[in-house]
């Protein structure tokens, strides 16, 4: 009996635990919602030409993130590209590269080559940036620490200043902590994010949970994955009036034209791992 007691105790206090941490998790939820409607999303980006390209136009996978791939893009129309980078530490430079570098033996990383050598985000802005704009995927804003950032933002700050740039880049990251800070030294920033599909049991759990990170920290936009056409990721209900940047979207004709006249969107990334041009498609009145 004694036994039996003492094991009600411990549900209870499960239970009693599950209760606060749903409570807390609802708390943290409405308050974010209620940063998220004093937030200020009117100078973002607002052009209707919303397709842009995920690391140029290109024929074969070598050509992907190359000053080669960027021109055929902006040549094709596209008003904007979507780059891969590392910022080197060492070097203090920010490296366009989809694939994680190689550590060598004497400590050093060894990156992707494009046309034989290094491409840094300096040379891109120098060589097509102008007039131009560009969704900058941070692939190790994660692994580097705060100082580094500091110095990482500094360096930004300096190339940023060819073709005066820099309002015009969009730095994605999913650390909302750093990504703030990109934030608050003057840039446009995108908080990269996989909320789970409509069909899923926890899809609105993901979507408050992301909507908190957002809420509470100091960051321009989201962006996410648009999901299958069956069973989307996305729906206009999903995150209110956060400005959204959208990648992996099918290349569906109906599907993006219904993309398009959708205020929340701001920029697309159509297909996944193809180079398709669909830039000619805006919703330009």
């Amino acid at each position: 009996m004694k036994n039996l007691f003492s094991f009600k105790k411990v549900i209870a206090f499960i239970l009693i635990i599950i209760l606060f941490v749903i409570v807390l998790f609802n708390l943290f939820a409405y308050l974010a919602q209620k940063n998220i409607e004093n937030k200020d999303f009117q100078n973002i980006y607002n052009s209707c030409n919303k397709i842009w390209s995920s690391r140029g136009v290109y024929n074969t996978k070598s050509e992907q993130n190359s000053l080669k791939s960027f021109r055929k893009a902006f040549d094709l129309g596209a008003n904007g590209i979507e780059v891969d980078f590392y910022y080197d530490v060492e070097m203090d430079r920010f490296i366009v590269s989809h694939s994680k570098p190689k550590r060598l033996e004497n400590g050093t990383l060894q990156y992707s080559l494009k046309d034989g050598k290094l491409l840094t985000l300096e040379e891109v802005f120098n060589k097509v940036g102008e007039d131009k704009y560009f969704w900058l995927d941070y692939k190790n804003l994660d692994r580097i620490s705060s100082e580094q950032t500091l110095k990482a933002i500094s360096r930004l700050k300096h190339i940023s200043k060819i073709h005066n740039i820099k309002n015009r880049l969009y730095i994605e990251g999913s650390n909302p902590i750093k990504l703030s800070s990109y934030t608050k030294a003057g840039f446009f920033t995108i908080l990269g994010i996989h909320p789970l599909p409509l069909s899923h049991f926890f899809r609105a759990a993901s979507v408050d949970l992301y909507k908190i990170a957002y809420g509470f920290f100091d960051i321009s936009a989201i962006a996410m994955p648009y999901g299958t056409i069956v069973d989307s990721i996305y729906t206009k209900k999903t995150f209110d009036n956060i400005p959204v940047f959208l990648f992996h979207v099918p290349d569906n004709k109906v599907l993006i034209s219904k993309l398009l006249a959708d205020r929340r969107i701001k920029v697309m990334l159509v297909g996944r791992d193809l180079s398709i041009n669909r830039f000619k498609l805006t919703d330009c009145k």
